[in-house]
């Protein structure tokens, strides 16, 4: 793929957002989220797409120094995309930990259901999995 893409990141009160800049052809994108888009969720409040495009044009502008607003922008909401792990997860997941280890049963637990939902997460999560199961050493 030609172009270059560099990924900007940060918070910005509150404002979780992620920059992904290239050269042409492809126009810049902002992603949000964060404790603001939660706290206004749970108040019940409608949240109007202009309010996402107002964060975000203030958001590229703080990071990058734009001066002037897009000519275009697209607005497009992907609720609920990231998955999250329920309240305990982490004990029910040391607890079945512990189940396999006491009954010595042959079974490794590997992947997004299990220790982290991010691909680099998932790919970590099988190459400890993989050497958990060919070392003999306890503690992999």
């Amino acid at each position: 793929m030609p172009g270059t893409v560099a990924v900007l990141g940060g918070g910005i009160s509150g404002l979780a957002a992620c920059y992904h800049l290239s050269r042409a052809p492809w126009p810049p994108k902002v992603m949000l989220g964060g404790a603001w888009l939660q706290a206004l969720e749970d108040g019940g409040q409608k949240l109007p797409e202009e309010l996402f495009q107002q964060q975000a044009q203030e958001a590229a502008a703080t990071q990058l120094g734009l001066k002037t607003p897009p000519t275009q922008s697209l607005v497009s909401l992907h609720k609920s995309c990231i998955p999250q792990y329920t309240l305990g997860h982490w004990q029910r997941l040391e607890a079945a930990a512990q189940f396999l280890a006491d009954h010595q049963l042959p079974l490794t637990l590997a992947g997004a259901s299990y220790e982290g939902v991010s691909v680099n997460d998932c790919i970590e999560s099988g190459r400890r999995a993989a050497a958990r199961v060919l070392s003999t050493d306890p503690d992999l």
